[in-house]
């Protein structure tokens, strides 16, 4: 279940020094904070322009495979903000339901609700315990709607997500099941892998199935990749993990493939 943290509630904006200022108004943890303001929704923006948006975030923790968000649920849009753990954005079709983005810490979602009212196209389920920091959509939207340079942060997000959509389609079309295994799990080890020593720890948190959905293959294949990667000592597979052992040899081989 969520759990919200108790903290300050909605006060105005805040002047001074920037990260002091900005502590005293967070309810969480000082790290997510950090990891909150280097979120792409609020990086680069002018101070005043953060402060007058951090007040109204509460910071939550959440219980393993947890919804935040629910397919086609009605309900007022809120905007989240991993602060630590993993998610999976999930469709439902006919078929049944399949993993089609994986959410670490600094990445956010229930923007494009604010904007385009309407029931969720996607479900957010945590695939680890996880801490959230939570948004009304009435907050973001007078937020974005009085300032100009968060109204240009707003469609950047929004343009950043259809943008790694387009590559995720191009992904499917012309890169084989080798290459979009390698390419997740390049984009994983870039946006959440911990290095340790010359090897990158990469919890995704996904079962070998919802690997394959992700990348839209068999689990079959999909393990037969990971088997060749590992043949090769580009990485070590672990439960629901994967350690990288020679991150460079698998990025090259992977730009090598995608430019013959």
């Amino acid at each position: 279940m969520i759990h919200l943290v108790d903290g300050p509630g909605s006060r105005s904006g805040l002047d001074g020094p920037v990260q002091e200022d900005w502590r005293s108004a967070w309810s969480g943890r000082d790290e997510d904070l950090d990891v909150l303001c280097s979120a792409l929704l609020l990086r680069g923006l002018d101070p005043p322009d953060v402060a007058a948006l951090l007040p109204g975030f509460r910071a939550a923790t959440v219980d393993r495979d947890q919804e935040l968000l629910t397919q086609g649920e009605a309900g007022g849009p809120q905007v989240f903000v991993v602060l630590a753990g993993r998610f999976a954005v999930t469709r439902q079709h006919q078929g049944g339901r399949a993993v089609t983005a994986v959410l670490g810490p600094g990445d956010s979602v229930g923007e494009l609700g604010v904007f385009d009212p309407g029931p969720p196209t996607s479900t957010l389920r945590a695939l680890t315990p996880a801490r959230i920091a939570v948004l009304s959509g009435a907050d973001l939207l007078a937020w974005a709607t009085t300032r100009p340079h968060a109204a240009a942060r707003m469609l950047h997000v929004l343009a950043r997500r259809l943008r790694r959509t387009d590559a995720a389609v191009i992904d499917l079309t012309v890169v084989d099941v080798q290459g979009r295994v390698a390419n997740a799990l390049l984009d994983f080890a870039t946006r959440f892998g911990e290095p340790h020593g010359s090897t990158v720890q990469v919890a995704h948190g996904l079962t070998q199935v919802q690997l394959a959905q992700l990348v839209g293959a068999s689990r079959e294949r999909v393990n037969k990749s990971l088997s060749d990667f590992s043949s090769r000592g580009w990485l070590r597979q672990e439960h629901r993990s994967v350690v990288l052992t020679d991150l460079l040899g698998l990025r090259h081989w992977a730009q090598a493939r995608a430019n013959p």
